[in-house]
């Protein structure tokens, strides 16, 4: 991982999942146009950080995984010299992560990194504050100027070709019907609206003969609901699962809509520019839904909504969701398709 050393060169450092890295879009593409011209490194995992890599953000890589970064939470004992060469060779660091880490932040200022910004990647739930703000004062507290665009996801060509062959593939597309992607899942079935509904709302899509609606899978869906691809199989719909996240962008690009929970990829979606309808239940979307003039929310409002965690999980009846209508989630979706 060693990699020449570059007198100017900045390094992000990303602890997080998929939905986080995405909620804190707006910070590093702020970032990336304050350091135009001087090369990013961004460490992380790498699964997710592929979304970003040649694509806008970083140059450059790297797995915080890997045993050397191990060094920096051993307070007693010294950094080897060529991990503490490398880490001094940056300029500056940004650290997103849920919690100030200070251990980690100490093992960079020992290693000679002496400049670590620290920007929280969830938002201040018991302040109530939203995360774009945070971080909006953070930035511009350094004298970075917080800029706002329709779009923070940046598939490249390749990513648009193989994702194009993809759904040629798995979809037999043609030109006459625009793709509509359906994603019934998240990382907490709590938050999922009932798939059957979701099956409604497809067909109801489709039947005039407007656009062409299929379902994205991935891992966690399988995990969790084993006879999901099953129930959407059975009424006829394609289902595309578990892509790379560059491949996953460029489907989502060539789509005209998107449908989904409150989950990783609906951020993803919504940061790709293209119309997108997400349905919130026991979360709270003033903190976590994502932003944009293509983007449509739904919330029930009912008074037990959004909930805590303990709530949330011990919920029978899920009402919140439940009270979200087919008749609701189809309108907000064919009036960002009308638009």
């Amino acid at each position: 991982m060693i990699r020449e050393l570059r007198k100017e060169s900045i390094l992000i450092i990303h602890q997080g999942a998929l939905g986080d890295l995405i909620l804190s879009l707006p910070a590093l593409y702020s970032l990336r146009l304050f350091y135009q011209g001087i090369p990013w490194t961004m460490a992380g995992n790498l699964e997710i950080l592929s979304l970003l890599h040649n694509r806008v953000y970083a140059q450059e890589i790297v797995s915080i995984h890997q045993k050397e970064w191990a060094w920096l939470y051993q307070e007693k004992m010294a950094i080897p010299d060529p991990f503490r060469n490398y880490l001094s060779s940056f300029q500056k660091a940004y650290l997103l992560s849920a919690h100030q880490p200070e251990i980690l932040i100490r093992g960079l200022n020992r290693a000679g990194l002496a400049k670590v910004l620290w920007i929280p990647s969830l938002p201040d739930v018991e302040q109530r504050t939203s995360l774009q703000l945070v971080q909006r004062e953070i930035l511009e507290s350094q004298n970075i100027p917080w800029i706002e665009s329709g779009k923070y996801v940046f598939p490249t060509q390749e990513d648009l070709r193989e994702a194009h062959d993809f759904l040629s593939h798995h979809l037999k597309i043609d030109d006459k019907l625009p793709l509509f992607a359906i994603h019934p899942g998240s990382g907490s079935p709590h938050k999922n609206w009932a798939l059957e509904r979701f099956l409604e709302v497809a067909s109801e899509l489709l039947r005039p003969n407007r656009v062409k609606p299929f379902f994205l899978l991935g891992p966690v869906e399988d995990e969790v609901s084993n006879g999901m691809a099953g129930m959407i199989e059975a009424e006829g719909f394609p289902i595309i699962r578990n892509m790379t996240l560059p491949v996953l962008a460029g489907v989502l690009s060539h789509c005209t809509g998107y449908l989904g929970n409150d989950s990783g990829v609906s951020h993803l979606a919504a940061a790709l520019g293209i119309l997108t309808t997400v349905l919130f239940g026991p979360t709270n979307p003033s903190f976590w839904s994502p932003k944009g003039k293509t983007v449509r929310i739904l919330a029930s409002g009912i008074p037990c909504a959004p909930c805590d965690r303990a709530t949330m999980q011990s919920c029978i009846t899920k009402k919140c969701l439940a009270d979200l209508t087919v008749h609701q989630v189809l309108e907000a979706c064919e009036c960002l398709i009308s638009n």
